[in-house]
């Protein structure tokens, strides 16, 4: 019975876009907005935020028109990167007590220096970019 199941869902998904980072993001802020909806008294508004957000995660995830949703996604992924990028590197900072990560302003690679050495004059290793930052 349950292979069944499992067979026909395969079969009615075959052809469809499934998940991709920003059905995962929507869903992520569907659930905050959730649980923040249970400190509001008049939340209806929120509510519809909720219901809207649940309709387009269920037409992007079974939609047929893969190319669109394909777009929708590497521009979602565009945007996303940077920010991500900034993120891994403070918590690289934060956690590594030895060194340093710095990210070139040319081409944004990332540039590990020791620490505690003062003002250094950093060459990227991608680029030949040279700038000065404090290690």
């Amino acid at each position: 019975m349950i292979q069944k199941l499992r067979l026909s869902w395969i079969r009615f998904m075959r052809g469809r876009y499934g998940d991709d980072g920003l059905n995962r993001f929507i869903m992520v802020t569907m659930y905050i907005l959730i649980f923040l909806s249970l400190f509001f008294r008049d939340n209806t508004l929120l509510y519809w935020v909720i219901l809207v957000g649940f309709m387009v995660h269920n037409f992007r995830f079974f939609s047929r028109n893969i190319s669109q949703r394909r777009k929708e996604n590497n521009f979602f992924l565009k945007v996303v990167r940077p920010l991500r990028s900034r993120w891994v590197v403070l918590k690289k900072n934060i956690n590594d007590r030895n060194h340093k990560v710095f990210i070139c302003p040319q081409c944004n690679g990332k540039v590990r220096i020791p620490k505690g050495h003062g003002k250094v004059a950093i060459t990227c290793p991608y680029c030949r970019h040279e700038f000065t930052k404090r290690s």
